[in-house]
């Protein structure tokens, strides 16, 4: 079977139907400061529902939409502070967000890959993505890497990046499925990866100022699952509390307007 760089990025993050595909991302965000070990800061949870809609033979949108939690890593309830190991200071922490609804277009770029253009994300600005499909040992994988400027959730949700807060982030997603999955023709296909996202500290955590400055990383697994399939039951649960308005019947229900 033929596959086009098109088809591929389509069937592995969304379908090549016009219905919701969920993603969870389950990570944990790190703190690096000069003169000290990496910190943890929080486990984080997030669910992603994606979609795609044709534009033309050549071209999709793919709108996305997310909300999350972040998690205290000692008890690992909902963060509601976080101390400082360097200042021994207890600092309100970040508990949860939501973002979207965002997206952006994919097109054949005319040498057999895939480009990305006209992305919207409230709370970033895209300055590149690169995106690679390779193959190997009957795995296909796509690699996409993006830089942008952005906001970091705090404790009052996520700032506008008319606020000033934003910095220049650095991300990377990639993910693989089975050769044999793509083969068979299924509008979606299981597909699993991981992630990594790197900018700077934001102010909430108490570190400006320290000599050096310090750097931000969230980085964590990302698996492809059905809409009503909760990965972490836990998390699941948890969401429903903290955004019941999204949920019906145990189903998410995502906000496209």
């Amino acid at each position: 079977m033929t596959l086009t760089a098109l088809d591929i990025y389509r069937r592995t993050l969304t379908s090549a139907e016009e219905v919701d595909s969920t993603w969870w991302y389950l990570g944990t965000s790190t703190v690096q400061v000069d003169g000290h070990p990496e910190m943890i800061v929080s486990q984080v949870e997030t669910v992603m529902v994606y979609r795609a809609r044709s534009i033309n033979d050549t071209s999709y949108r793919v709108p996305w939409w997310e909300i999350g939690v972040f998690r205290d890593p000692v008890t690992g309830e909902i963060a509601s502070e976080w101390q400082n190991p360097i200042t021994g200071a207890r600092i309100e922490a970040a508990r949860r967000f939501e973002e979207g609804p965002s997206g952006f277009s994919i097109r054949a770029d005319g040498q057999g890959g895939v480009a990305m253009f006209d992305a919207v994300q409230a709370f970033a600005s895209l300055e590149s993505c690169d995106i690679a499909i390779t193959e190997a040992h009957g795995r296909v994988m796509i690699t996409q890497t993006e830089l942008k400027t952005r906001s970091f959730p705090g404790r009052d949700g996520i700032p506008d990046l008319a606020a000033g807060q934003g910095s220049r982030s650095h991300t990377v997603l990639q993910w693989l499925t089975d050769r044999a999955e793509l083969d068979s023709g299924a509008p979606s296909v299981a597909a699993t990866g991981m992630y990594s996202l790197e900018l700077a500290a934001p102010a909430w955590l108490g570190l400006e100022g320290i000599a050096g400055g310090a750097r931000f990383m969230v980085k964590g697994l990302m698996v492809k699952a059905q809409p009503g399939r909760p990965l972490n039951p836990r998390g699941w649960a948890d969401l429903q509390v903290v955004y019941p308005q999204y949920f019906r019947d145990g189903k998410i229900q995502p906000r496209w307007e």
